[in-house]
């Protein structure tokens, strides 16, 4: 048995009304609030085939939000559009803009201390 493909990424946050903002501001997402399975209020985008949701933390069984080892990449059009977003954003770069061999990329702190990548490829990506 293997896995078919990442259907969603879900991360904790103290206010994902806000965080969604957010995200949206920077990538041009569309959030939607969701009610569903007795859950708390919490936010979701779909990006291709891949839901991005915002929960409050006590979603996700968690105590706390931020500072976590993962990082999600965002493929972006242009990168350089997206970082003049990101500095009007206040966002916390970590890593300036770099080649890594596949696209130019650039690390941030989302408000919450979520990190994240923006990478403009240079190749179509297929999956």
């Amino acid at each position: 048995m293997s896995a078919r493909s990442i259907c969603g990424v879900i991360i904790a946050s103290s206010n994902p009304e806000g965080l969604s903002a957010f995200y949206e501001k920077i990538l041009g997402l569309k959030f939607v609030r969701e009610d569903h399975g007795g859950l708390l209020p919490h936010y979701g985008a779909d990006i291709g085939e891949v839901h991005f949701g915002i929960h409050p933390a006590a979603n996700l069984n968690r105590s706390g939000v931020g500072n976590s080892a993962t990082s999600i990449a965002f493929n972006v059009q242009s990168l350089e559009n997206t970082l003049n977003v990101l500095a009007e954003s206040g966002a916390v770069e970590v890593a300036a803009p770099h080649d890594e061999g596949f696209g130019r990329v650039a690390s941030y702190l989302d408000p919450e201390g979520n990190l994240f990548e923006v990478v403009e490829l240079c190749y179509e990506f297929q999956p």
